[in-house]
């Protein structure tokens, strides 16, 4: 486990004595963690980061903690009002601990990458953290099969099949994590695994100009293999290899930021062309901003995050149609960093 950053929790999970979070606190900090926690367990109607009641201890909240401490053997207190729940440390631990239930939903939230993953909450991992969230909901698990003409596109970041975005986690997976990689992507058969990585490297990922596949036996949109997507995503040890490797690609996004728009340094801002990399890639990231820029050179701070939004939604609509669900979702994206109260405007350090 790494620390959290919120004093309440780490007291938790350093003592077994600390007092406990309790629905009448107002400990808004330590409340988003056990939420996200919740969520990661498959509990449904737990708020995301961003949301109003993010952070609220409400009645929903309260039903969801003392049902997860009754499905686990945990001590619910008091018992006899279901009006009151309290979150110890026992209650905090067996959160903490990475569920396995095919209807879990893990994300890469803070209190999901400190203490079940172990990283610590800070500098390029919370933007991160924040970044996914509005990718793919924050899921370790997250697929898109292929509604954007893309192929696949899966996890924290949505590496996209067509563009062999995919290929890179695959790989990453099969380096770091051989046999896991192989018993779930192959079903024990290192061979399949093999093939269907060497597929994902082919021209276009391995599709069509549509995203079709060229090989029916390797229908990543499919069962078997969403299936072992799906799978894939619920073991720590390939979540941890979904956090470095998006890790990486967000660091060297930064540096090729600095090279071209080194006067945005707020987390903000550095959050939202990360984004912007993440969906245009970079060297589209830095054509929508050299437009921008040669446009309306006097623009900065928030004027110049709204007009790289509209560039940014101006090429999706004339891509794919101006009412089209690729501009609004991206409209709805670059907005959301614009405005999302979770961000700061203080200066970044990736460290």
């Amino acid at each position: 486990m790494a620390q959290s950053g919120v004093s309440t929790i780490d007291a938790l999970i350093d003592d077994l004595n600390a007092p406990p979070i309790v629905n009448t606190g107002g400990d808004r900090p330590a409340v988003s963690v056990v939420q996200d926690l919740l969520r990661a367990h498959g509990v449904n109607g737990m708020p995301r980061q961003g949301d109003a009641s993010h952070g609220s201890f409400g009645p929903t909240t309260t039903a969801a903690v003392r049902n997860f401490q009754q499905t686990h053997g945990l001590p619910v207190v008091p018992a006899s009002n279901p009006q009151v729940a309290t979150v110890d440390a026992a209650t905090l631990r067996t959160l903490a601990t990475a569920p396995t239930q095919a209807n879990a939903t893990p994300t890469a939230s803070r209190g999901y990458l400190t203490l079940t993953l172990g990283f610590p909450f800070t500098g390029m991992v919370r933007v991160m953290s924040i970044t996914t969230e509005f990718e793919g909901g924050g899921r370790f698990g997250a697929q898109n099969r292929n509604t954007d003409g893309a192929g696949l596109s899966y996890g924290l970041i949505q590496w996209a099949q067509k563009p062999r975005r995919l290929h890179d986690i695959l790989s990453a997976f099969q380096t770091e994590e051989p046999q896991l990689f192989a018993s779930i992507f192959g079903d024990g058969d290192a061979t399949l695994a093999q093939r269907m990585v060497a597929h994902t490297n082919r021209t276009n990922g391995g599709v069509a100009n549509n995203g079709a596949t060229i090989d029916p036996a390797f229908n990543l949109i499919t069962n078997p293999w969403t299936g072992r997507f799906s799978r894939a995503a619920l073991v720590p040890a390939l979540q941890q290899v979904q956090v470095r490797t998006a890790l990486a690609a967000f660091n060297k996004s930064f540096e090729i930021l600095q090279g071209f728009a080194s006067e945005i340094t707020s987390e903000r801002g550095v959050a939202f062309m990360l984004d912007v990399a993440n969906q245009h890639g970079d060297s589209g990231a830095r054509n929508i901003f050299r437009t921008v820029r040669q446009a309306q050179p006097n623009l900065s701070g928030a004027g110049l995050l709204a007009a790289l939004a509209n560039e940014s939604v101006r090429r999706l609509a004339a891509q794919f149609g101006a009412n089209s669900a690729e501009a609004h979702s991206t409209r709805t994206r670059r907005d959301a960093f614009r405005l999302t109260p979770v961000l700061s405007d203080e200066f970044f350090d990736p460290a």
